[in-house]
């Protein structure tokens, strides 16, 4: 608390500051690494151009082999060149805000407005190096994270936590589980496919509860009923739960069969009673666990579901961020479909195919090697390699 009681204490009489911005000065977790970085390029004078959009690569002909030698992008509506000595590292993101992109390669049904993040990753960085020769792999995954829609905001939110507590469900639209609701997120998406070829109807899914959990726990942006009773619910979020007074009435307000929601609701309420879930092993394990409520015997992750209200929240299929991308060696150079390395071109993050194939070893996944691979990049421009020979 003494620790809390500081940190308000510094925001709220930090006045000069609080006059120029919400923002605290105090900056954690991802903010503080970009605030790092930023920090960095402002002491050493090196121009951040903002509402810049690349358009193309620049290349050009050497002894019959093609060298990136810049780009060509729009600042501020005008069209300018950029030139670099040389090379250049594309670090654009994914594509995952492009629609078009994700009806070509994704899993289907696929909609750009599902995903959490901003909306400028569009996959501009991937088709310019893809016109200049460069090939593609892992094309068909994301890192794949379910989400929540919330009114006026321009991405949706991931459903992380939410998912591990006692007292929910998820479930498809015949009202059955398909999946450990609390199942790392990465695996949560690629689930939500598998059984929507089979059933076609778990795209999206619903996150069922009833007013025991709604009372204690947060789901997506809203905090416990504790905290934020149903009528104090800020009116952006407002959509986000549906209620009714009866488990067969919820079914039918969201599309979910009644009967088949009935069905796993009873079950469920078993696997809480003895602590085993048998179908999915919800709580089985210590990934499961760690999100669980500690205070609830004999299985932290199960409750039973018989309290009304009951509450039903639409899951989308979403992402954190497309996997594929162009086509890397250990050096983070950009390879053609041959596996030769284009001269002058770097690619880093989602912009590149990921290292980790199809596979998540955890959080950090995307960061970690974005940030190895453009020091690796950045050493190798500076070294005056510019992508020519072996990268040490």
């Amino acid at each position: 608390m003494g620790v809390a009681a500081r940190q308000f204490g510094r925001y709220w009489l930090d006045l000069g500051w609080r006059r120029r911005t919400a923002r605290d000065r105090r900056l954690t977790l991802g903010n503080s690494l970009v605030g790092g970085l930023r920090h960095a390029m402002m002491t050493r004078g090196i121009p951040l151009w903002l509402d810049t959009v690349l358009e193309d690569l620049l290349v050009e002909e050497h002894g019959g082999a093609a060298r990136v030698t810049g780009v060509l992008a729009r600042r501020h509506g005008a069209q300018v060149h950029i030139e670099a000595r040389r090379g250049v590292i594309l670090a654009a993101g994914g594509f995952e805000r492009n629609q078009a992109m994700r009806e070509q390669y994704l899993p289907h049904p696929s909609r750009a407005e599902w995903s959490a993040t901003p909306p400028h990753n569009t996959g501009d960085g991937i088709h310019a190096a893809q016109r200049a020769g460069a090939a593609l792999e892992l094309m068909s995954h994301v890192w794949g994270a379910p989400t929540v829609k919330v009114s006026g905001e321009e991405k949706q939110r991931a459903i992380f936590v939410e998912r591990a507590l006692p007292g929910c469900i998820v479930v498809n639209g015949q009202g059955r589980r398909f999946v450990n609701e609390a199942a790392p997120y990465s695996e949560f998406v690629p689930a939500m496919y598998r059984d929507h070829e089979q059933t076609g109807c778990s795209v999206p899914a619903w996150l069922v509860f009833d007013a025991t959990f709604r009372r204690k726990y947060p789901c997506g942006p809203i905090l416990p009923g504790s905290i934020m009773p149903d009528r104090r619910i800020p009116a952006p979020f407002a959509d986000i739960l549906l209620r009714a007074d009866s488990l067969d009435a919820l079914a039918r307000f969201a599309g979910i069969d009644p009967a088949g929601l009935a069905h796993t609701v009873s079950r469920m309420n078993g696997f809480a009673a003895s602590g085993v879930d048998e179908d999915f092993g919800k709580g089985d394990n210590v990934f499961d666990t760690y999100y669980g409520d500690t205070q609830v015997r004999p299985n932290p992750c199960l409750a039973p579901i018989g309290r009304a209200p009951f509450y039903a929240v639409r899951i989308d299929a979403g992402d954190i961020g497309t996997k594929g991308g162009l086509a890397t060696d250990a050096s983070a150079r950009v390879l053609r479909e041959d596996g030769s390395p284009i001269d002058g071109l770097f690619a880093i993050g989602n912009t590149s195919a990921s290292m980790m194939g199809a596979s998540y070893p955890g959080a950090g996944s995307t960061i970690g090697p974005a940030m190895t691979f453009g020091l690796i990049a950045a050493d190798a421009l500076a070294g005056g390699e510019a992508g020519q020979g072996q990268v040490d």
